[in-house]
């Protein structure tokens, strides 16, 4: 059953190129998919007739995001960076090293055309990748081999061979050619790859019209396809740049007093995210808007990119750069880069219009629900509320996590997790009882500012917990505590305190400002378990490789941060933390 929220978003999807992300009411993404037309493709999901493995997908799909690219090409190198990236359950292709193919010209003194799907063999300059199934991919390659006389021989022999005779190869191996011979023949392949080709389709069309006129159809054929795929070359793909840097491109949209801001992240040089956002003008100066979102986003940050390429003022780019010394922010005028900033400001333009109708009614819903709550519990200033959720999974991977909102807004710089230390807790009341009073334990001791009150997601043992805890730190009388009590249809319907209840009504704005915050502090809380279970598993089943100890495994995750990471690293990047072999046994285990 589709919710009205995700019902006016595909409404607002644009029928364009672009890949698609359905995720699940956790946020994780369960599916990636790519289109011509993303709108008619997300809709095809809703008609009745379907099979087995899109029913169970479309039974979990509770939200959808897009990607929108300018091309084919674009779409399908797209597809491939996220599925590697996020391995969605419901993807069964492209989730193995398959990379598309390139062509790449050689730094070799004597330099080489190469056709290659491995992007670490050979040290040069790579062209594509060639992603559409039909742009014949490899013709193309031969055709350059046939335009540019570079050698094709792996070593360079003693003697002339037939490439020579037949003037496809400038022959380095008798003769002694002047390095603005290469130049020459490398900036022509580069002017090739950027769109300058005409003369040669028009020779191309000639020899295809000849063989028409001399009735060879099947080696006209030939050319027409040459032709039809040299074309397709013109649409330059902006997905996987020519760079090993991690790189940000920041695009805008306003719309009143409200801005759309997208941001492309590039890692390793692929575009592997998209983050978006709908704020609120600050001083209604766009720059100013962008340098404080910039400035909140990257602050504390480890994974922060070498380059942001973005349109603001040179007052704001100043200031950027005295913040993030290590982050070079760059306002592109042309080129690559523009035409990326281009497409992020479309990205905005999109989101923009599926958002902002749903941006203004749930900012009103959670205003008017933050004035309820205030309301109900008698408290006036809620400036800073600290809500807290339990996970575990048979009494294995015990955490507790937390969730802060400032003036009802979600600050995730707040946030904090927690390893339940006490191994003989057995219960959901006891991980509360312990991480309530760590917390404020803490919070005491560094003199922080102490939160108006507490959410706890439970009933009133859970209520009972927590206050026990502050009452030991003498602070129950300080902060007050509510919980949310779920129904025997495990649905929230009442607020409980130690001595009263408030019954919700499903459909009213308190209801609605608690479930976002439940919801919130669910998928925080399960996804730190599910790491930590995964991580756990990683640990147990590494130990078993001989020559692995503990003290390189948590090496490994606290460089990684997670599995996924690791998963993702070249055996030479691990190799910096663990010897080659073990390393290549790692791989071997997580690709197990």
């Amino acid at each position: 059953m589709l919710n009205n929220e995700l019902k006016f978003k595909l409404s607002k999807i644009p029928k364009k190129h672009g890949c698609y992300l359905w995720k699940n009411k956790y946020g994780e993404i369960i599916y990636v998919g790519k289109a011509n037309n993303i709108y008619s493709r997300v809709h095809q999901y809703f008609l009745k007739s379907k099979d087995l493995k899109t029913n169970k997908l479309v039974q979990n799909i509770y939200d959808v995001d897009y990607i929108v690219v300018n091309n084919e090409n674009e779409a399908l190198i797209l597809e491939n960076n996220l599925i590697k990236k996020y391995q969605p359950k419901y993807n069964i292709l492209l989730k193995d090293g398959t990379f598309y193919p390139y062509i790449v010209l050689t730094n070799e003194k004597y330099p080489r055309l190469i056709y290659t799907r491995d992007l670490k063999k050979y040290k040069g300059t790579y062209y594509g990748p060639f992603a559409q199934a039909n742009s014949n991919k490899y013709s193309i390659y031969n055709l350059l081999l046939q335009l540019f006389p570079l050698r094709k021989c792996n070593i360079v022999p003693k003697q002339k061979c037939l490439y020579y005779d037949i003037k496809q190869c400038l022959g380095p191996c008798i003769n002694k050619i002047n390095d603005s011979e290469w130049l020459k023949i490398k900036k022509d392949i580069n002017e090739f790859f950027k769109g300058n080709y005409q003369n040669i389709i028009k020779d191309l069309k000639q020899k295809e019209l000849s063989c028409s006129e001399s009735l060879d159809y099947e080696q006209a054929k030939k050319y027409f396809d040459l032709i039809n795929s040299i074309n397709e070359l013109e649409g330059t793909q902006n997905i996987n740049l020519s760079t090993k840097k991690n790189i940000d491109v920041l695009g805008y949209c306003r719309r009143n007093n409200l801005l759309s801001i997208v941001l492309f992240m590039y890692v390793n040089g692929k575009l592997l995210a998209k983050n978006e956002q709908i704020v609120e003008l600050y001083n209604n100066n766009i720059n100013e808007t962008i340098t404080n979102y910039l400035i909140q986003y990257y602050d504390g940050n480890n994974a922060n990119p070498s380059e942001c390429y973005l349109n603001i003022d040179k007052k704001q780019i100043k200031e950027l750069k005295t913040f993030f010394k290590k982050i070079t922010f760059i306002n592109p005028t042309k080129g690559k880069f523009k035409d990326i900033l281009l497409n992020a400001i479309n990205n905005a333009k999109t989101y923009l219009k599926s958002n902002y109708h749903i941006f203004l009614n749930n900012t009103r819903k959670k205003e008017q629900g933050f004035n309820d709550l205030k309301k109900i519990i008698g408290i006036d200033n809620l400036s800073l509320i600290h809500v807290f959720d339990m996970s575990n999974l048979f009494g294995e991977d015990k955490v507790g996590c937390m969730i802060a909102l400032e003036n009802g807004e979600f600050n995730k710089n707040l946030y904090r997790k927690f390893i339940i230390k006490d191994l003989s807790l057995s219960s959901d009341t006891e991980y509360m009882y312990e991480v309530i009073k760590r917390q404020y334990h803490k919070m005491i001791d560094e003199k922080s500012v102490l939160p108006n009150l507490i959410i706890v997601d439970g009933s009133k043992q859970q209520v009972n917990s927590a206050t026990k805890a502050l009452k030991e730190l003498k602070l129950d009388s300080v902060i007050p505590v509510i919980g949310l009590a779920k129904n025997n249809k495990h649905k929230t319907h009442k607020i409980v305190t130690i001595n009263d209840q408030y019954i919700l009504e499903p459909d009213s704005f308190l209801y609605f400002f608690l479930f976002n915050i439940q919801e919130e502090i669910h998928r925080y809380t399960i996804n730190f378990f599910r790491k930590r279970n995964i991580d756990s598993k990683f640990k147990s089943k590494l130990k078993n490789i001989k020559g692995l100890g503990t003290i390189s495994i948590n090496k490994l995750l606290r460089h990684y941060d997670n599995v996924a990471n690791i998963a993702n690293a070249s055996i030479e990047e691990i190799s910096q933390f663990v010897n080659k072999k073990i390393a290549k046994k790692i791989k071997e285990e997580l690709n197990d």
